[in-house]
């Protein structure tokens, strides 16, 4: 006889209790009320392990899965049946979070459940007898598979666990769009994004390759997305937990941190982002020029005539080549979280290149209150040259503002935009 059919396993009563027990093929052949366990294996960006069993399995051979688990042995404890069930199967060993006690029943099988989830960050080793193919497959296309009927799932994992997979793909925030991308909040621990337009697509693959490389090596909190999905794209990271900085909160205390920041920064090794495919040198310049050339011809005539000299000014200044490194390239208050009245990270780096450092200067050094900046500065250990190129790039801000404006941002940028060049050309 099969070892495993021969096993002895635990039978349940109607209150969920143990009755005895009986060879596992008896249990089968006369479908014996018993006891199994099902674990849901999550990701640390709560994607589930979806499985195929093999053709071997004595229920649903070839049937895909969604849990792990198996029948409790006699005098077996639950906990214990489905750590051990875990081990064998997947090779996971992480702590279990009770889901609760339900019941199942059909022409093939009727038990007790005793249902788990677990977050696990290791390698899945699946068992060859039990396991064909596995997946990690995030809520929202997990449903999707349950929806088809031409793929068999696990009838009781979906009868005992479809309902919080449902609960869990519904926990959503409300889309909010901005100028890559369209970021969604996730079961409050995870922030979606999806691209707007091609290009940003491809700025959020080059994070996903960036950022895990770069993140350690920075004194301040920072995303490091993965790609969920491809077909469409959709990035996501754990939350950094916090809010965006009011710019006259900031204190010098956290200048001091930004200069830090900003240091490690500007001086990463070149090996840490070559090959994560952000625009290099060649390219950032390539596009800035492309960038100024616009701003020369659809910004600098909306301007009154007294600007337009200081203008063209600024615009010739910005083009003459600069040293570069890897830049943030977008940072401004909105990119900059504070917790516990403290700043603690910063986020938002779709727009990473290889440019002037004095771009990320430029929000810091003057556009903060003073004792911010002066921190900031002395921590950075900012040359003159840096200074006044850092002013001009924040003397350029609103005209970005106004090119988004004529995108398709609406006439409020453009006007705000155009307040804001004025504002900062005669000061």
């Amino acid at each position: 006889m099969d070892p495993v059919e021969d096993e002895v396993v635990a039978l349940y009563d109607e209150g969920g209790r143990p009755a005895g027990s009986a060879p596992r093929s008896v249990m089968r052949a006369q479908n014996l009320r018993h006891a199994a366990t099902g674990v849901v294996v999550r990701d640390p960006w709560g994607r589930v392990y979806v499985h195929r069993r093999t053709q071997t399995k004595d229920v649903y051979p070839a049937h895909w899965d969604f849990t792990a688990g198996g029948v409790l042995l006699a005098d077996e404890d639950p906990l214990e049946g489905a750590r051990r069930e875990l081990a064998e199967e997947l090779g996971v060993t992480s702590e279990l979070e009770p889901l609760g006690e339900a019941d199942y029943a059909d022409a093939h099988t009727t038990y007790n459940a005793f249902r788990y989830l677990t977050t696990w960050d290791g390698p899945i080793t699946p068992q060859a007898s039990e396991v064909a193919y596995g997946a990690w497959l995030s809520t929202e296309r997990l449903l999707e598979r349950l929806a088809d009927p031409d793929i068999a799932f696990m009838p009781d994992t979906v009868a005992l666990f479809a309902d919080w997979l449902r609960e869990r793909a519904s926990h959503r925030s409300e889309p909010v769009e901005g100028w890559d991308s369209v970021s969604t909040v996730v079961e409050d621990r995870w922030l979606d994004r999806v691209p707007n337009y091609p290009d940003a697509a491809a700025r959020l693959t080059h994070e996903t390759r960036l950022m895990p490389r770069l993140a350690p090596l920075l004194p301040l909190e920072v995303p490091v997305p993965i790609l969920l999905e491809e077909e469409p794209l959709r990035v996501r990271h754990q939350l950094v937990v916090g809010k965006p900085a009011t710019e006259r909160a900031l204190t010098a205390d956290d200048g001091r941190r930004m200069g830090e920041f900003l240091r490690a920064l500007h001086d990463m090794p070149v090996s840490i982002y070559v090959e994560s495919g952000i625009p290099d040198r060649v390219a950032a310049r390539s596009e800035l020029l492309a960038t100024l050339d616009r701003l020369l011809h659809r910004v600098l005539p909306l301007t009154p005539a007294e600007l337009h000299d200081p203008g063209r000014e600024l615009l010739r200044r910005i083009a003459l080549a600069t040293p570069t490194t890897l830049i943030h390239g977008d940072l401004g208050a909105h990119h900059v979280l504070v917790r516990d009245d403290r700043l603690v990270g910063v986020i938002d780096w779709s727009d990473a290149r290889v440019a002037d450092p004095a771009l990320d200067l430029g929000w810091a050094l003057y556009a903060t209150p003073e004792p911010f900046a002066a921190a900031a500065a002395t921590a950075y250990g900012v040359t003159d040259d840096e200074l006044s190129r850092a002013l001009d790039w924040h003397r350029l801000g609103p005209w970005y503002d106004v090119l988004w404006g004529q995108a398709g941002g609406g006439p409020e940028f453009v006007g705000s935009g155009l307040a804001g060049i004025a504002a900062r050309l005669t000061t």
